[in-house]
């Protein structure tokens, strides 16, 4: 047993995620007694991108110690990554049977019910959790996301309470989420300047709890940047696995990606992935850190070509995710921008499609959105304007190295027109514009979150946003 979790464990300290998923998959196959340890497997089988194995290490936990509520919190987390909320529903409402006074367990079975579309039901569960602990921000954050606030809204007082009177021992992490939690409600009441001021208190307190190093980011980009470039590209064009499912989307946050995925995803045969999803990040541990060494004896390792294979992984994985072999593969991931020259290398007859938005609009969305996961960047001006800056960088070189490979459509059209503007963009992947543009145009309403124009909203916390966009050429 120590061997076998020793070898997952170094392919985690070597960063090499398709080996730690391979690592995984093995404990899985041998199905030693792990006891606890199956959690560990799980929580690595997920950073690996690897759901359907996190979710099977996940039950083993359950069935290991079924008596603890966090063998089936790790259940219902899997299911949640999967995009399975109903599934994680299920299992956290008999679980929440089971451990009545668990607020852990009662706040995730209100996520699970609001992610499944049913804010009533996910707000009596949040109440619950805070009937068991008043202090929990997490579950009045989940409260905010249920309902429309309106003037003298007792949950509102009872959060400003809050807010006004933490324990000295209340971390930093805890009081940002309660701040976001509150410039909603604000927001709800039109009282965007109160709004912004609680966003920026919530950025505050987050930026301490998670520090973020934008240089070494940028300077990742850079090195990125050097290695993709018409030479290599043109030279290796046809290296990869010529397969025409994949249709790639490159987007900022908070600008209609995972609609769009979801959108195009109803023609017939597609399937869409997660945004969350690092499929194609994971499938591309063998062109090691991406260096022009690395990618050259990618090319020629073994009489193989490397390139290919990562191909080949991740359509493989994608197929079992899926259950299916489907006609086209929606792939909204987070991680592309940075992965775009790699994916266009591998799969050289995919295609993209890149939204842009509005930089003020796209900014200010970033910065009043507090992120559940990773995005520590999103928390002070300067971050996001200079992440913001490398991410149209590394796109345009996407673009510029793919031709027509690549569709670029703005966010703004996205909003004024959804049905025409994704027809459009159907007819470029290849999907039935008709149906694609008639379940926009049915969807659209979920666009209204994030308006053209919310940078308007910012009042006199704006004015630290736009400084910093002027300071890193975006406006």
């Amino acid at each position: 047993m120590s061997e076998l979790l020793s070898k997952m464990r170094a392919a985690v300290q070597a960063e090499n995620l398709l080996a730690a998923s391979n690592e995984c998959r093995a404990l899985l196959a041998q199905a030693p007694n792990l006891g606890g340890a199956w959690g560990e497997v799980a929580d690595t089988a997920l950073t690996a991108g690897d759901e359907l194995t996190a979710l099977a290490a996940a039950q083993k936990l359950s069935e290991a110690l079924p008596d603890h509520a966090e063998s089936w919190l790790w259940v219902a987390s899997v299911h949640t990554a999967l995009g399975r909320h109903a599934a994680a529903a299920s299992v956290l409402q008999q679980q929440a049977r089971r451990f009545p006074s668990n607020g852990a367990v009662q706040r995730r079975l209100g996520r699970s019910l609001l992610e499944s579309g049913q804010p009533a039901r996910a707000e009596q569960a949040f109440t619950v959790a805070l009937n068991i602990d008043p202090s929990d921000a997490l579950s009045w954050e989940g409260i905010s996301r249920c309902k429309t606030f309106n003037r003298g809204d007792d949950d509102l007082a009872d959060m400003e309470q809050l807010r006004l009177n933490w324990p000295s021992s209340a971390g930093a992490d805890k009081r940002g989420v309660l701040s976001y939690a509150i410039a909603k409600a604000y927001e709800d009441m039109g009282e965007y300047e109160t709004a912004g001021r609680r966003i920026a208190e919530g950025a505050a307190f987050y930026r301490e709890a998670a520090p973020f190093d934008v240089a070494k980011h940028e300077a990742g980009v850079d090195a990125v940047l050097a290695i993709y470039d018409s030479r290599f590209t043109l030279t290796n064009d046809e290296a990869g696995v010529l397969d025409a499912r994949p249709v790639m989307i490159l987007a900022p946050p908070r600008s209609g990606a995972d609609w769009l995925a979801q959108v195009l995803s109803a023609c017939d045969g597609a399937a869409g992935l997660a945004r969350r999803n690092a499929f194609f990040w994971a499938a591309s541990s063998p062109l090691g850190d991406h260096t022009p060494e690395h990618l050259l004896h990618a090319l020629k390792v073994g009489g193989r070509n490397i390139l290919a294979d990562v191909g080949r992984t991740y359509l493989t994985r994608l197929t079992e995710l899926v259950g299916r072999e489907p006609s086209r593969i929606i792939d909204p991931s987070g991680l592309l921008e940075v992965a775009g020259g790699a994916a266009g290398l591998c799969l050289p007859a995919a295609r993209f499609v890149r939204i842009t938005r509005e930089p003020r609009d796209a900014a200010w969305s970033v910065y009043r959105h507090r992120f559940v996961r990773g995005r520590h960047w999103s928390y002070h001006p300067d971050d996001i304007a200079r992440v913001l800056a490398t991410h149209n960088r590394l796109c345009g070189r996407w673009a510029e190295l793919f031709g027509d490979r690549v569709l670029t459509v703005a966010y703004e059209d996205l909003v004024a027109e959804p049905q025409k503007t994704v027809a459009d963009i159907a007819r470029f992947a290849g999907l039935d514009p008709e149906t694609a543009g008639a379940e926009a145009w049915l969807t659209a309403d979920r666009l209204k979150s994030e308006p053209v124009g919310v940078h308007q909203r910012g009042g006199s916390r704006f004015e630290a946003v736009e400084a910093a966009l002027q300071r890193a050429g975006l406006i």
